[in-house]
């Protein structure tokens, strides 16, 4: 064993209390590091895991075509106004070539080619206005799980059928095999039969959109060719953005990814990794205000042995690699102990929730414990630069006559 290492264990152990208590300080902090990553990343996985979990990845949709404008003077400001033709409905033309291109691409795990509409949904004198999806029916569930959520009916979507939310079947007082007259908004009417309800949860869903097939769709939204919408899923959510600017840059059409469509979201969970880092830094204060404070005692206390060693010719480097030593073991050790009791406290929060059924946004795998033992370990060590420079600078005179 190095001689150095040696003095710096002995000089640990010659105060065990002392060092319990540093290293458990250490211990607590990183067990806060790590239990707030877990916390953070849980959270921020289940809020994406909601928003995202049951909506595309990537949607395509038909490119915007934006006039023409001729060059403003020099300083002059040019105002435009720009009026969308509400009579002409954009669509996807040519949506064959894009289902090869799609084909082609790794880690899609779900495509749907849909078409979607607004309208009027009517039984008796009660109406109400909803959104129309047209999907294939073997592509029902590729985005949201919509044929897991049936509560009512079967998953079954015929050329005359209708699936709706539970919350709007209550509003209408509609039962499963009831007629509804269908109005969109080219003016068509169609009658179709109520085949099931789902119920996903959100209201906004549940009271609003209404599932028809896709060939039924073409006929009541004059769409005999095109689409207005693909809708993808992908294996890795977070390769949206270059999946789309993949699509975007083959195809000449606007694909957009879930994170430039949910603004809110994204907002949020850059809110709260802002708080963390936040809580992260203060717990890596905490481990260098303590480990310096404690060496620096240590140094104060042990000048006559510091002096007596310097007087043998014990070089200023030995001093300072004892006191820079005794950071790092005071560092590893306590960031060991810490990353296991974060894991534990993670795990056994995770554990009572997901017995009672409310399941808490921690996740044990996200506590970022090689960060937290990397981080804490260099915080100790750089802690303990500034009482080992002190120690090393010691006058062995000044320090035995005292």
């Amino acid at each position: 064993m190095r001689f150095d290492l040696k003095v710096a264990l002995r000089y640990l152990t010659a105060n065990r209390l002392q060092s319990a208590l540093l290293i458990g300080g250490v211990a607590i902090a990183v067990t806060v590091f790590t239990f707030n990553a877990a916390l953070i990343n849980g959270l921020a996985e289940f809020q994406i895991d909601r928003v995202v979990g049951s909506s595309a990845h990537v949607t395509i949709e038909p490119a915007r075509i934006r006039p023409a404008l001729a060059p403003a003077l020099d300083g002059t400001e040019r105002l435009v106004v720009s009026q969308v033709a509400l009579q002409r409905r954009e669509q996807i033309k040519q949506w064959r070539t894009v289902e090869q291109i799609i084909d082609t691409l790794p880690g899609v795990t779900g495509v749907s080619y849909n078409i979607l509409g607004t309208g009027l949904l009517s039984r008796g004198e009660q109406t109400l206005p909803i959104t129309f999806k047209g999907v294939e029916p073997a592509r029902l569930g590729a985005i949201a799980p919509i044929d897991q959520n049936i509560v009512e009916g079967e998953a079954r979507l015929g050329i005359n059928d209708v699936l709706i939310g539970r919350k709007l079947a209550t509003d209408l007082g509609l039962r499963i095999g009831q007629p509804v007259l269908i109005t969109t908004d080219q003016g068509r009417t169609r009658t179709l039969t109520v085949r099931a309800l789902y119920a996903t949860g959100v209201d906004s869903l549940d009271a609003r959109l209404a599932f028809v097939n896709l060939d039924s769709a073409r006929v009541m939204f004059d769409l005999p060719e095109g689409l207005t919408e693909i809708e993808i899923k992908l294996a890795d959510i977070y390769a949206a953005r270059d999946v789309a600017r993949q699509l975007a840059d083959s195809t000449g059409l606007e694909a957009t990814a879930w994170m430039d469509k949910n603004q809110r979201l994204r907002e949020a969970l850059e809110g709260q990794g802002s708080s963390g880092n936040i809580i992260k830094m203060f717990t890596l204060i905490t481990i260098v205000v303590g480990v310096a404070s404690a060496l620096l005692l240590t140094t104060f206390r042990r000048r006559p042995e510091i002096g007596i060693m310097r007087s043998f010719g014990i070089s200023q480097r030995f001093v300072l690699s004892v006191f820079m030593l005794q950071g790092a073991l005071i560092g590893i050790i306590g960031s060991i102990v810490g990353c296991f009791l974060g894991w534990s406290f993670s795990t056994l929060l995770a554990n009572i929730g997901a017995a009672s059924g409310r399941r808490l946004p921690v996740d044990p795998a996200l506590g970022q414990y090689d960060i937290a033992l990397l981080l804490a370990a260099a915080a100790s060590i750089a802690a303990a630069l500034w009482p080992a420079r002190a120690a090393s600078r010691i006058d062995p005179v000044e320090a035995i006559s005292q």
